[in-house]
C-alpha cells in the first residue's frame, strides 16, 4: 500500500492549492505581457531591473505561499496529525512534500529564467558576456528558496520560516553583489563573448550544491524526527 502513497500527498497538496498555483501562474503571464507592450517604450536600464523584479514577484511568492500552506499549516491546522496516521513512513511524507514543492516553483523558475534571458540578451539589453552572471543570479534564486523550503519542512514554524525567508534573501542579494563585483566576474559581464573561467564555473558549481546539499540534510533530519504531532 506504501508504494503508492507518495503520489497520493503530491495530488491531495496539488489539488488542494491548484487555484492559488494558477493565480501566480497568471500573474506571471501578465507580467510577461505587461513588459512586452512596454519595452521600447522607457530607458533599457530601467526596463532591465523594473522588469526583473516585476518577473520575479509571482514566483517566489507562489514558492513561499505553497511551502508555508504545505509545510507549516498544515500542521497547525492538525491534517498531520492524520496524514501521519496513514501507513507512511517519515521518508515518504519527506518526499511528498518536496515533490510538490520543488517540481511547481521548479516549473515556474525554469519559465520565468527562459523570459528573462530572452529579454536580457535576445533583446541586447545586455552584452552576450552577461550569460554567466545571469545564471548565477538565477541558480542563486533557487538555492535560497531551496533553503527556506527545507527550513520550513524541517521546523514547521510559521516564525523561523518567515526568518528564514528574510535572511536567505537578504543573503542572496548581497552574495550576487559581492559577485558581481569581483574581477574575474566584472571584467566580463560586458564582453563581446561568454567566458565560463574557474570563478564562475566555481560559483555556480557552489550554487548547485547547496541545493543539492539542503535537500539532502533535510532528508536525513526528517528521518531522525520522532515527533510530527
Amino acid at each position: 500500500m506504501t508504494h503508492s502513497i507518495i503520489p497520493q500527498l503530491v495530488k491531495k497538496d496539488f489539488l488542494i492549492w491548484r487555484k492559488m498555483i494558477a493565480v501566480f501562474c497568471l500573474m506571471s503571464l501578465l507580467a510577461i505581457a505587461g513588459l512586452s507592450l512596454v519595452y521600447g517604450h522607457i530607458p533599457h536600464f530601467v526596463f532591465m531591473n523594473v522588469g526583473f523584479t516585476i518577473l520575479i514577484i509571482p514566483v517566489a511568492a507562489c514558492g513561499v505561499a505553497l511551502l508555508i500552506q504545505t509545510n507549516v499549516f498544515e500542521k497547525e491546522k492538525s491534517t498531520q496529525v492524520f496524514i501521519m496516521s496513514l501507513p507512511i513512513t517519515v521518508r515518504e511524507f519527506t518526499l511528498a512534500k518536496l515533490l510538490v514543492n520543488l517540481p511547481i516553483f521548479g516549473a515556474l523558475w525554469v519559465g520565468t529564467a527562459g523570459v528573462a534571458f530572452y529579454f536580457t540578451f535576445g533583446l541586447g539589453l545586455l552584452p552576450i558576456g552577461a550569460v554567466p552572471f545571469i545564471t548565477m543570479i538565477f541558480v542563486g534564486i533557487f538555492a535560497g528558496y531551496s533553503c527556506i523550503l527545507c527550513v520550513s519542512l524541517i521546523s514547521q514554524s510559521l516564525g523561523k520560516t518567515i526568518f528564514a525567508i528574510m535572511f536567505f534573501e537578504a543573503a542572496t542579494s548581497a552574495s550576487l553583489w559581492i559577485i558581481a563585483y569581483l574581477d574575474p566576474i566584472r571584467n566580463y559581464i560586458y564582453g563581446p563573448s561568454i567566458v565560463w573561467n574557474s570563478t564562475a564555473l566555481t560559483i555556480v558549481g557552489f550554487q548547485v550544491l547547496i541545493i543539492v546539499s539542503v535537500i539532502a540534510a533535510t532528508i536525513l533530519i526528517q528521518n531522525k524526527k520522532r515527533d510530527f504531532i
